[in-house]
């Protein structure tokens, strides 16, 4: 039921320990809806037994404990839980850590880790990252949705799909980069979309958020060609050697399309806004 809550998911287990107090003769004395010592034993009894019954089948029952806690918390709809997928932002003095290291203070969900004494712990992936952070509850809040981009693979609005796809179109644009090739203009719309989207949500510069995609880029560059040691080229060669500019430079200072070959490239504007 995709419009069930709290109240029926209780409703939902009385009806299942109705169901079992029917089975024994020795608990028909048990008033479990309206006494709490009852409904103590009947629900630790049938706790027991799918423990014997998770047994049975090979399965860890602490396991499964653990991801019942995470969705019981999610499912109670508190202010600080947070289920998968959804856009969070960093709050207090993490916030103030994250903006004064140049990190970006908002992301998405991607998993929860319920302790069984402790706080819980969101796994958060934020731009740029290869893997999650650790973020406990405290100092989440919820992030405004992401805007949604037009691209030529259709309208994203998730950030964690974005990623994906500026990610993707760099790419393409850096590997035309190095093949002394014109990038397509779908690339080029697609990557001035998303960092713009991106630049709004998270209320960084484009030229940060390129920064910090940089490394992940690079891997997907093929490695350089040896060149050949200095003392190996004439002077003539020398001469005629270009030094073109590095593409990480490029990338920075804004991608051309085609139409505008052999115009000098421009920066991307820089957006003035609240810091995050």
């Amino acid at each position: 039921m995709a419009d069930a809550g709290p109240e029926e998911y209780a409703e939902f287990a009385a009806t299942i320990l109705d169901t079992f107090q029917e089975l024994f003769e020795e608990t028909g004395h048990l008033q479990h809806r309206t006494n709490d010592a009852h409904a103590h034993e009947l629900i630790s009894d049938l706790l027991v037994d799918l423990m014997h019954y998770a047994d049975r089948r090979g399965l860890d029952f602490d396991d499964i404990l653990g991801d019942s806690q995470a969705y019981f918390l999610t499912e109670q709809q508190q202010a600080n839980v947070f289920a998968i997928g959804t856009a969070v932002q960093l709050e207090g003095p993490t916030a103030k850590e994250a903006i004064l290291l140049g990190r970006p203070t908002r992301g998405a969900v991607t998993g929860m880790f319920v302790p069984d004494h402790g706080i819980p712990e969101y796994h958060v992936h934020f731009i740029g990252d290869r893997s999650s952070e650790s973020v406990v509850a405290a100092d989440l809040e919820p992030a405004p949705p992401f805007p949604p981009t037009t691209t030529t693979a259709g309208v994203i609005d998730f950030p964690l799909r974005a990623e994906r796809a500026l990610l993707d179109a760099t790419t393409r644009i850096a590997l035309a980069d190095v093949q002394n090739v014109r990038p397509s203009t779908d690339d080029v719309r697609d990557h001035r979309a998303l960092l713009a989207s991106f630049a709004s949500w998270t209320g960084m510069e484009p030229r940060s958020i390129t920064d910090l995609l940089l490394s992940r880029i690079s891997e997907r560059l093929p490695a350089p060609e040896p060149q050949r040691p200095r003392d190996d080229l004439s002077p003539g060669r020398l001469a005629a050697q270009g030094f073109p500019t590095p593409i990480t430079q490029r990338l920075k200072e804004g991608v051309r399309g085609p139409s505008e070959a052999g115009a000098k490239p421009a920066p991307h504007p820089r957006r003035q806004g609240p810091s995050r």
